[in-house]
């Protein structure tokens, strides 16, 4: 995932991204039946006008005026966008004792499900490419 991507789905609630983590295949289909979206978190968003609106092909952050969810994922009106697929194939990347930590916190104190979050939304670390000499 893009840093973009990550920013995004930091927009969602708690609970969504911990439950995305946990169980995918259920959690992308409740996110996306509840048509929901919204004023962005993220400051940056925000002072753009940007929209957060859920799509029956994922998440983009967005310009308003989209009221019938029309919008294409190639809509140029789109910052970002986030497919539900990019979404499992995300957590299918996710070490399996990290998914265990998003369910666990589910339900715990507002520090733990932040520790938890911040370490599922850190950008994936790179290899250093190899180079060679011949």
């Amino acid at each position: 995932m893009t840093p973009d991507q990550l920013r995004l789905l930091a927009e969602l609630a708690d609970w969504q991204i911990l439950g995305l983590a946990d169980n995918p295949g259920y959690w992308c289909g409740h996110i996306r039946d509840m048509h929901g979206g919204g004023t962005p978190k993220d400051d940056q968003w925000r002072d753009a006008g940007l929209w957060r609106s859920t799509y029956r092909w994922g998440i983009a952050m967005t310009t308003h005026g989209d009221y019938t969810k029309q919008r294409s994922i190639r809509d140029p009106e789109h910052a970002v966008t986030i497919t539900w697929r990019q979404i499992l194939d995300w957590v299918g990347q996710l070490h399996d004792e990290l998914r265990a930590d998003a369910r666990r916190t589910r339900t715990a104190d507002g520090e733990e499900k932040q520790r938890v979050i911040a370490l599922l939304l850190a950008p994936a670390p790179t290899e250093p490419e190899e180079l060679a000499l011949w």
